[in-house]
C-alpha cells in the first residue's frame, strides 16, 4: 500500500539531494546516516572487514537486521513501510525521510527539520546524528532532553546521551521522557499485562487513541488524589503577613464566631460522647473533581474552646489582618444557654483585647443543620414571661467595655425575626426593657436569610448580609459542569465568581446594611452530599468581594460609618472560615488584611520623595535615611 506522503519516481530524482548518476554505495556513504564506528562496534564479529562495512551492510547487513546507526532500524522500519524493497537505508536516504517516515519510532524527520534550521542538501537524521553530543536536540516532541538532564542529574554528570539512556535504562526505572508524562500512572493503566515494555514506545504508537493519556487526565482524578493534594500546600499558599498597627484601615470589619469547639451536655446526647465542630468537620471528603476537601486547619489546629490563651490567640491573629472584632453566635431558648463557655471565659478576661457583639442564633435547632424543623433537638418558643430575663442576659454582655457600638449605641443583631410571632411588638417590648431596666438603647439588626431582607418589616434598625443567602440568587447551578466522584451527591454547586459578580452588583438599599463577604462557602462536612458548594474561590477572588465591598461602604455607611462583615471567621465545617488551614495557609488572612487596608497585592504604591540638603554623611542626612526605612516599613 502506497505510504500517504509518497512521491513519484520522477519527482524523487528530480529533488533527491543525491547526483543522479551515484551509485547505493556512494550514495550511502555520502547521507550521513551511516556511522562505520558504530556499525562496527555492535557487530564486533565484523571487526576484520575494516572500509568494506558499507558494502557488508548494504548487502547483508539490513537482512540480519544490523543497525546502521543508532537511531535506523531495518527490521521496524519495513514492518512499518510495506511497499519498500530492498537496502530500507538507501531507501530512506533517497525518498522516506521527504516522505515523512520515520527511521526509527523515536524519531520525527518532518518535525525536526520544522523545528531546527538545517543545511541545504543535508538529511534532518544526519543532522541530529552529527550534533547531538552537543547540543541538546530533540528527536520528537515527546522526548525532551534538556528536561531529562535536569530532572536526572545523574545522567547529565555521566556524561550520556540522554535519549540513549531513557531507551536502554531510564524507562526501566519508571524515569519521565518529558514532563507531563507520568511513566506510574502510564503502566498501571494501560501496561499492566506488559511491565517490562517500554512506555513512551507505547505512547508514541497509541498516542491519537482518545483514551490514551500521557498522565492522569481530570476526569480521572480520584478521591485519594485529591484528599492528597488538599492536605498539603498548594500553589497559593502564604505565610501570615500580619498588619503594622499603625496600618489605616478603610472600614471597620467584623467577623461572623462560632463557639461549638467546646463540649456540652447537650451536644453528647444528640450527636455522641465529646461532640464538637471538628466531629462535623473529619467527614468532609470530595464529591467532584476539585472539590476543596478535606479542610485542614494548621496554626491553630484543632483547638478546644475552654481556656482564654486560644482566644487571645485569635484575637491577635484577626486585628493583624484588619479585623476589629467577632459576632459570636448567642444560644437561648426558653432561658437555657447553650454554647456559651467561650463568652463567659471572655467575659472573664478583660485582658484579652476582642472587641465583639452578639448575633441571637434565635432558630430552633434541629438534625438538619439547615434551619428547618425537621427532627427538633431544642425549640424556640418566644414566651412572653421569659422577656426580662432574655434581656438581662443580653444586657450583662451590653456592659462589657469591649461591646462593640454604632452611633455611641450597643448593636444586638437577630439572625431569624421572620420566626418571632408578631416581631414589630416584641421588638418594642424588647427595647422598653432595655431602657428601663438597663439604661441601654441597642441598635437592632437583623440577618438578610431565608427571604426575610428588610428590617422595615419587624421594625428594626438595620439588617446584615448572611451570604450565601441572597447572592447566589439569579446565579445558575454548575453541577452539568462537574465531574462527580459520587453519584448520589445532590448538592448545590455554584461558581463562586460569579457570585461574587452578583455580590457587588447587589443595588444600595433604603436602609442601612452592613454588606458581608464569604471566603468561601460548603456545608459539605454537615450535610453529607446534600449541601450548597461555592466553587472555585481563591484568595484574590475574596479579595476582590472584600474589597469592592469595602469600597461600598464608603459612601454606604452604617450608621456613619464605613462597616462590612465576612462570613465567617471558623465556620470550618461550612467551609466558610479564615483562620489558616494546610492548603492555603494564611492566604485568606492576608487578602483580608489587603481589602482593609486598599493596598492590593499587584497594586503599585505611591511613592514619597525625600529631600536633604546635601550628600554629606552627617546628622540630617543619616535622619533622612532613617525616615526612609521608616516609611517603607
Amino acid at each position: 500500500m502506497p505510504h500517504p506522503f509518497s512521491h513519484s519516481s520522477v519527482e524523487d530524482s528530480r529533488r533527491s539531494p543525491f547526483p543522479a548518476d551515484a551509485s547505493p554505495l556512494q550514495i550511502l556513504g555520502h547521507s550521513g546516516i551511516f556511522d562505520a564506528f558504530y556499525y562496527l562496534k555492535s557487530n564486533p564479529d565484523l571487526h576484520t572487514l575494516g572500509t568494506a562495512v558499507l558494502r557488508h551492510y548494504h548487502q547483508h547487513g539490513w537482512r540480519e537486521g544490523r543497525k546502521p546507526n543508532p537511531f535506523f532500524d531495518p527490521h521496524w522500519y519495513l514492518n512499518q513501510n510495506r511497499d519498500v524493497i530492498g537496502d530500507p537505508l538507501l531507501h530512506y536516504a533517497l525518498h522516506g525521510e521527504r516522505e515523512g517516515r520515520r527511521p526509527i519510532a523515536w524519531f520525527d524527520p518532518l518535525w525536526y527539520a520544522q523545528t531546527y534550521h538545517l543545511p541545504e542538501r543535508m538529511l534532518a537524521l544526519a543532522h541530529y546524528l552529527k550534533n547531538r553530543h552537543n547540543t541538546p536536540l530533540r528527536p520528537i516532541p515527546e522526548f525532551d532532553p534538556d528536561f531529562y538532564l535536569r530532572a536526572y542529574p545523574d545522567v547529565a554528570k555521566a556524561g550520556i546521551d540522554a535519549l540513549e539512556h531513557y531507551m536502554v535504562q531510564g524507562f526501566r526505572e519508571a524515569r519521565k521522557p518529558f514532563d507531563g508524562f507520568d511513566p506510574l500512572y502510564y503502566r498501571r493503566k494501560y501496561l499492566r499485562h506488559s511491565p517490562d515494555s517500554n512506555p513512551l514506545l507505547h505512547y508514541l504508537e497509541n498516542r491519537d487513541r482518545p483514551d490514551i493519556h500521557p498522565c492522569s487526565p481530570e476526569t480521572e482524578v480520584s478521591v485519594f488524589s485529591e484528599i492528597k493534594r488538599r492536605s498539603k500546600p498548594g500553589p497559593l499558599f502564604e505565610k501570615t503577613c500580619p498588619l503594622p498597627r499603625s496600618a489605616i484601615r478603610r472600614a471597620r470589619i467584623l467577623a461572623y464566631y462560632l463557639p461549638q469547639f467546646h463540649t456540652i451536655p447537650e451536644n453528647d446526647a444528640w450527636w455522641g460522647e465529646g461532640f464538637t465542630e471538628w466531629t462535623n468537620l473529619s467527614r468532609g471528603i470530595p464529591r467532584f473533581s476539585d472539590h476543596y476537601q478535606p479542610r485542614i486547619p494548621r496554626d491553630l489546629g484543632h483547638y478546644t474552646l475552654n481556656t482564654p490563651e486560644i482566644l487571645e490567640r485569635q484575637a491577635a491573629m484577626a486585628q493583624a489582618a484588619g479585623i476589629e472584632g467577632f459576632i459570636f453566635y448567642f444560644y437561648w431558648f426558653n432561658r437555657k444557654r447553650l454554647l456559651d463557655q467561650p463568652l463567659e471565659i471572655l467575659l472573664s478576661n478583660p485582658q484579652i483585647d476582642l472587641p465583639f457583639c452578639l448575633m441571637w442564633a434565635n432558630e430552633n435547632w434541629s438534625r438538619r443543620w439547615d434551619g428547618s424543623d425537621d427532627d427538633l433537638l431544642i425549640a424556640q418558643d418566644y414566651r412572653s414571661e421569659d422577656d426580662e430575663a432574655l434581656v438581662d442576659c443580653f444586657a450583662r454582655y451590653l456592659h462589657d467595655p469591649r461591646y462593640i457600638h454604632f452611633d455611641g449605641r450597643p448593636v444586638l443583631m437577630v439572625y431569624r425575626p421572620g420566626t418571632i410571632p408578631d416581631a414589630p411588638t416584641a421588638f418594642v417590648r424588647w427595647r422598653t426593657l432595655f431602657r428601663t431596666r438597663h439604661g441601654l438603647d441597642p441598635l437592632f439588626v437583623m440577618g438578610q436569610a431565608f427571604g426575610d431582607e428588610n428590617p422595615d418589616l419587624f421594625g428594626l434598625d438595620g439588617a446584615i448580609e448572611f451570604p450565601p443567602h441572597k447572592v447566589v440568587s439569579n446565579c445558575n447551578l454548575i453541577n452539568d459542569e462537574i465531574n462527580l466522584f459520587d453519584n448520589d451527591f445532590s448538592g448545590q454547586v455554584y461558581d463562586y465568581g460569579t457570585v461574587v459578580d452578583n455580590a457587588l452588583a447587589q443595588p444600595r438599599t433604603p436602609f442601612p446594611l452592613i454588606r458581608t463577604a464569604a471566603p468561601s462557602w460548603d456545608n459539605d462536612a454537615r450535610r453529607q452530599g446534600k449541601g450548597l458548594v461555592l466553587h472555585g474561590s481563591t484568595p484574590e477572588l475574596y479579595e476582590r468581594w472584600l474589597s469592592g465591598l469595602v469600597e461600598q461602604a464608603q459612601s454606604r455607611t452604617f450608621f456613619g460609618e464605613p462597616v462590612v462583615c465576612i462570613n465567617a471567621w471558623n465556620e470550618w465545617a461550612e467551609g466558610a472560615y479564615l483562620e489558616p488551614d494546610q492548603h492555603f495557609g494564611s492566604a485568606y488572612l492576608n487578602a483580608t488584611a489587603r481589602a482593609c487596608t486598599g493596598v492590593g497585592k499587584n497594586r503599585s504604591q505611591s511613592g514619597i520623595l525625600l529631600i536633604g540638603h546635601d550628600a554629606f554623611p552627617a546628622g540630617a542626612q543619616r535622619l533622612l535615611l532613617e525616615t526612609g526605612r521608616t516609611l517603607r516599613h
